[in-house]
C-alpha cells in the first residue's frame, strides 16, 4: 500500500508526542506489506526517535525472533484487517511495565488503526473518483459528435424546407435546445475537474447543472425566454393550456449581474413541478410583472395544511405519492431565490392586495410568487 506523506508525518507526529515517556526509549511502526506469490512482511514505517539507527524488517532482524522484558508488540488493526504493529523498546528489565504507558500505547494502537482505515477509505475513493472522472470525460467527447450531426441535419432541413415554411419554427426551438444542451455538456466539462466547491446552497443537486462559463450580463427576458418556448412546446405535447402573462417590465429588459442566473433555474423548477403535477387539460403559465415572477397551476389544490409544509426539504404532497420524485425541488427554489436576496411563497399564504390585478384573470389553483431584489439587480 502506498501511503501519501501527509499520512507518514501524521504517524511521526504520533510517535514524537512520547518522547521519553515513562521509559520509552523506541517506538517504531511497521505496515503490512505482500506481495503476490510471496509471504507478507512488516516494513517500517516510521520510527522514534528519528536519528535511530536503520532497521531491517521484522522477518529479517534475528533480534526481534528472541522474547525481551523491555520490549512489546501492539496490533494495528481494525477489526480483521491488521495493517501493522507498534514495537516499543524500553529500558525496564522485570517486565513490569506503568499501567499508565501501557494505556498510552493502546490508545496509540487504536488511533492509528482509525488513521490505517481512514487512509484506505480516502484511497479507494481517489481511485473511484479518477474512475469516475475518465470515464465523464469520454461519455462528453462522444456526446459532442451527435450534438454537431443534430444541428448539422436541422441546418439542411431548413434548407431542404425553405423561408416559407411553417415547421422553420420547430426547427429553429431544436437548434436553441442543442445550443442548450452544447452549454451544459461544457458545465460537466468544467465540473468533472476539481473545483472549488460552494457551500452556500448545500449537499442538494441543482435542477440544471450550472453553467460554469456564465460570467456575461444577461437580461431576465434572454434568460427566461428560452424556459418559455421549452413551456410552451411541452404544453402542446401533454394537452395543457399555456398561458404566457408577460409585458416585460423595465426591470426585466436590463442586463443583470451573472450571479442571478439563478433565476432561471427557479422557474425552470416550479414549471417542473407544475407539468408534473397537473392532469391533462390543465392551465400553466407564468407572469412577469412589476413585482416580481408568478408560476401558477390549476391542478388539484395545495391545501393550507400543506402548503405549511411543501418548502421543507424531503415533504412530498398528496398530489405527488404516485409521482416520481425527491421533495427537494421546492426546498432548493426557495433556498436559491433567498440566496438571490429574494423568497418564494405560496401566494395563499403571502396576503397582500398588490397580486389581485395580476391574478384576477387566471385559471388559479396554485400560484407561487418569487420576489425578486429588484433594485440590486442591476448593480
Amino acid at each position: 500500500m502506498q501511503l501519501s506523506n501527509k499520512f507518514e508525518e501524521l504517524v511521526l507526529t504520533q510517535l514524537e508526542s512520547f518522547g521519553c515517556f515513562m521509559g520509552v526509549k523506541h517506538l517504531v511502526v511497521y505496515i503490512a506489506s505482500a506481495k503476490k506469490g510471496e509471504k507478507a512482511s512488516f516494513e517500517i514505517l516510521g520510527q522514534w526517535p528519528q536519528n535511530q539507527r536503520s532497521l531491517k524488517p521484522i522477518a529479517d532482524d534475528p533480534e526481534l525472533k528472541v522474547s525481551s522484558p523491555n520490549r512489546r508488540w501492539y496490533p494495528i488493526q481494525d477489526k480483521d484487517i491488521l495493517f501493522g504493529v507498534i514495537r516499543v523498546e524500553t529500558d525496564f528489565t522485570r517486565g513490569e511495565w506503568p499501567l499508565m504507558l501501557d494505556s498510552r500505547l493502546k490508545a496509540l494502537s487504536i488511533a492509528l488503526s482509525r488513521s490505517f482505515s481512514i487512509e484506505i477509505d480516502r484511497q479507494k475513493n481517489d481511485e473511484e473518483i479518477s474512475y469516475l472522472r475518465s470515464q465523464v470525460g469520454f461519455i462528453i467527447h462522444q456526446l459532442r459528435n451527435p450534438l454537431a450531426a443534430l444541428r448539422t441535419y436541422a441546418k439542411l432541413l431548413m434548407k431542404k424546407l425553405g423561408p416559407d415554411s411553417d415547421s422553420l419554427e420547430i426547427i429553429e426551438s431544436m437548434l436553441i435546445e442543442q445550443k442548450q444542451i452544447n452549454e451544459y455538456i461544457g458545465s460537466f466539462e468544467k465540473l468533472n475537474k476539481p473545483i472549488q466547491i460552494s457551500v452556500e446552497i448545500g449537499e442538494e443537486r441543482l435542477l440544471l447543472p450550472p453553467d460554469l462559463n456564465a460570467t456575461e450580463k444577461i437580461t431576465i427576458k434572454d434568460l427566461l425566454t428560452p424556459i418559455l418556448e421549452r413551456g410552451k412546446a411541452n404544453a402542446k405535447l401533454q394537452s395543457k393550456d399555456w398561458h404566457q402573462s408577460i409585458e416585460w417590465p423595465d426591470w426585466s429588459l436590463i442586463k443583470i449581474n451573472s450571479k442571478y442566473r439563478l433565476i432561471s433555474e427557479i422557474i425552470a423548477n416550479l414549471l417542473e413541478n407544475a407539468f408534473k403535477y397537473t392532469e391533462k387539460n390543465a392551465q400553466i403559465g407564468i407572469s412577469v410583472f412589476e413585482l416580481g415572477i408568478i408560476v401558477f397551476d390549476n391542478g388539484k389544490k395545495i391545501s393550507a395544511e400543506e402548503g405549511k409544509k411543501i418548502f421543507r426539504k424531503g415533504y412530498r404532497g398528496i398530489s405527488s405519492k404516485n409521482k416520481d420524485g425527491t421533495g427537494v425541488g421546492l426546498f432548493l427554489a426557495r433556498k436559491l431565490a433567498r440566496k438571490v436576496g429574494g423568497d418564494l411563497y405560496l401566494i395563499e399564504n403571502y396576503q397582500d392586495n398588490q397580486f389581485n390585478n395580476e391574478i384576477k384573470n387566471l385559471k388559479k389553483t396554485n400560484i407561487f410568487y418569487l420576489k425578486l431584489p429588484i433594485e440590486q439587480l442591476h448593480k
